[in-house]
């Protein structure tokens, strides 16, 4: 049996659409469609040349400002035509053999499936202050361990997560240029306690594009505090720093990956006091 697919993207980077976009067509079959939502403010020029496309299988929604990647995601669960959707990342590169193998998982009856995402530095060496432990903070698996299902390309049966009342939580999630995150992985966790059934297919990838931005340690630091913030708001505060502690040190042996451990994980304990002390100031 072959499952249609809406393939949705939600992106707040206006510069990355159309290329993000151009990948996606062709990997599209007759039955599929794309819906897009953009999370930012775009002018009259930029929404009629996203929302004019020459495929008629493309939806595109404008939420007119910032107003975070959970709310996009959760609108396109409400517009996407089919019962299944695959999200992708405007910086994911998938292939057909990575859309079709969601596909017949689908199929087969996941209700939740993902694929390893491997990050391509696009050319660029790797820096000192990188290790393999720190690659899921750019939204990438670690090549030496098993993957599981994130945000940046996964399928989800949308009506499944509707009958048991789910769809991803508004206080996680990336909203404009903080690095919320577990949005998600939250969602996935739910989903498996009520009995859905999950797929990761470790032997099929996609490649994330990182730029060079994202390379820097200012960066990297600020997504691991944010990850901090991020567990505190999903109550695993406890667990999630032992998590993060168990992945910074996954670097390998040695002393820099020891060291970088410990500065990212001191960086995910900061951002978990933080958290904790916000509702403290609400109050005071």
């Amino acid at each position: 049996m072959t499952v249609p697919l809406t393939v949705a993207v939600c992106s707040n980077r206006l510069g990355l659409l159309p290329a993000a976009l151009d990948r996606l067509t062709g990997l599209l079959g007759p039955d599929d469609h794309l819906v897009v939502v953009v999370d930012t403010a775009a002018d009259a020029t930029t929404q009629r040349r996203l929302a004019q496309a020459a495929d008629p299988r493309r939806t595109v929604f404008f939420n007119g400002a910032t107003i975070g990647l959970s709310y996009s995601r959760n609108l396109a669960l409400k517009e996407a035509p089919t019962r299944h959707v695959v999200f992708v990342d405007d910086d994911i590169v998938p292939t057909t053999a990575a859309i079709e193998h969601l596909r017949s998982t689908l199929a087969d009856g996941a209700h939740v499936a993902g694929t390893r995402i491997t990050a391509d530095l696009q050319g660029r060496r790797t820096p000192w202050w990188l290790t393999a432990g720190q690659l899921h903070y750019l939204g990438s698996h670690h090549p030496d361990l098993p993957a599981s299902i994130w945000g940046g390309y996964f399928a989800l049966d949308r009506d499944h997560a509707r009958l048991l009342g789910l769809d991803f939580d508004s206080r996680l999630g990336r909203v404009g240029n903080n690095l919320a995150s577990a949005e998600d992985t939250t969602l996935v966790r739910r989903l498996t306690a009520l009995g859905a059934t999950t797929a990761v297919l470790h032997d099929t990838q996609v490649r994330h594009l990182i730029p060079a931005h994202r390379l820097r340690p200012g960066y990297l630091l600020r997504r691991a505090y944010w990850q901090g913030r991020s567990e505190v708001r999903r109550r695993t505060a406890r667990a999630g720093l032992h998590k993060e502690w168990r992945r910074n040190r996954s670097g390998g042996p040695g002393t820099r990956p020891a060291v970088l451990a410990l500065l990212y994980t001191a960086a995910v304990l900061t951002g978990i006091g933080r958290e904790l002390l916000e509702p403290a100031r609400s109050h005071s």
